[in-house]
């Protein structure tokens, strides 16, 4: 590993560092190697390169996902995945939008929580070979979901009257996320794990 990545993947708050192992990998001559399409979530995308850098979160984040066979570890990574898109899409439809200011602003607090001038923060991520355009926009997208997840819970939390707990209301949160998945066209292209072995969904 290289030593610059080594010293500055450490530094970086849980925001960035999920951003940074999120983006394509690069070949040592710099170019994106070809990739392929892990699943299609109504008219988006999730790339085999996300699901497999989402795959390697999860192992270092988690000790239940580092149990996990490859190709399960792998499905669960696309699950989460599908689950951020289906999110922001309908956070999109909602009218839920992150403009430029509250964008700098959040991407201004990552690189102070890492103790870096926003310059020297867009020099490290050059330095990694992130693509600080790309980078806003998926911050941007993390954002839209945050917001639609605070939206959904504070309706709930009108609606009962403030008379339920928080974990009732998570849990209604959660199965209103299980509708919309339920709702949404979802297409697998990786294998998938079923009662009768791997097939292609």
């Amino acid at each position: 590993m290289d030593m610059n990545k080594a010293k500055f993947l450490p530094r970086l708050g849980a925001t960035a560092l999920f951003l940074v192992l999120a983006s394509p990998p690069l070949r040592a001559d710099n170019s994106v190697p070809l990739d392929q399409i892990a699943a299609v979530v109504n008219s988006d995308v999730v790339m085999l390169s996300e699901a497999h850098q989402r795959a390697q979160v999860l192992r270092t984040s988690s000790k239940a996902a580092a149990s996990l066979a490859p190709q399960a570890l792998l499905k669960t990574a696309v699950d989460n995945l599908i689950m951020e898109r289906l999110q922001t899409q309908k956070a999109e439809a909602s009218g839920i939008q992150i403009d430029d200011v509250t964008l700098n602003k959040a991407i201004e607090s990552i690189a102070s929580q890492n103790k870096l001038s926003l310059p020297a923060f867009q020099q490290a991520l050059q330095q990694e070979g992130i693509d600080y355009a790309e980078f806003r926009e998926q911050t941007r997208r993390k954002l839209m979901a945050d917001a639609l997840r605070k939206r959904e819970l504070r309706n709930r939390l009108q609606a009962s009257g403030a008379q339920e707990s928080d974990a009732a209301v998570e849990q209604q949160y959660q199965a209103w996320l299980l509708e919309l998945r339920n709702g949404a066209y979802i297409e697998y292209r990786i294998p998938v794990e079923t009662g009768s072995g791997l097939k292609l969904h």
